[in-house]
């Protein structure tokens, strides 16, 4: 697998919170929020071009760092709760809730699940 056999600079960790606090800062700054997801990879891209994250010039993104470490820019974004898609005919816009973020604490607001349901959980077990 890809993945497993590169090597990055920076601890996963670390990768994640400079990827949050720039998409975080970018969506803040800007006019733009939703923006469209090409024009922010773009940004985060150019924005995040000083950190070393691997010897190999071919994966010094971050953009490709969340191709082969979360399955895509996309999939990433869908993870966290203050960040929302919005698809609309061929386009993809991510939107910030910057009331949800808490920036000293970003791990811990991943989403549950992916649904737009409700979830109901039955403590009472079975009592047939």
């Amino acid at each position: 697998m890809v993945s497993d056999s590169i090597r990055w600079e920076l601890p996963s960790e670390k990768c994640i919170e400079i990827i949050h606090l720039t998409l975080i800062d970018i969506l803040s700054d800007n006019k733009e929020n939703p923006m469209l997801i090409n024009r922010l990879v773009q940004l985060l891209n150019q924005k995040t071009n000083t950190y070393k994250l691997h010897k190999n010039k071919r994966y010094n993104s971050f953009s490709k760092y969340l191709k082969i470490k979360h399955n895509g820019f996309l999939n990433f974004v869908e993870k966290y709760n203050f960040y929302e898609v919005i698809r609309s005919s061929n386009m993809i816009h991510i939107k910030l809730h910057p009331n949800l973020v808490d920036r000293n604490n970003l791990k811990d607001n991943q989403r549950y699940t992916k649904d737009s349901e409700w979830i109901f959980i039955d403590d009472l077990g079975d009592e047939c």
